[in-house]
C-alpha cells in the first residue's frame, strides 16, 4: 500500500470518527453513530497494522 492510499484511508476514517462523534453529541442515531465510529476505527486500525508488517498476506 503506499503513502497516498495510506493517507486517504486515515483521512476517511477519521472524518468517519468526527461524523460519529458529532451525530453522538447532536443526539442522532445511536446505531449510525457508533457504527460511524466503529468504521472509522477499524480503518485507522488497519493501516496501522498493515503498515507495522502484521498482516500476513
Amino acid at each position: 500500500m503506499n503513502k497516498s492510499t495510506r493517507t486517504v484511508i486515515i483521512i476517511i476514517g477519521t472524518l468517519s470518527i468526527l461524523a460519529g462523534i458529532y451525530g453522538f453529541i447532536t443526539n442522532a442515531d445511536s446505531t449510525a453513530t457508533y457504527s460511524g465510529i466503529f468504521i472509522g476505527i477499524a480503518l485507522i486500525g488497519s493501516v496501522i497494522i498493515n503498515q507495522k508488517g502484521l498482516d500476513k498476506s
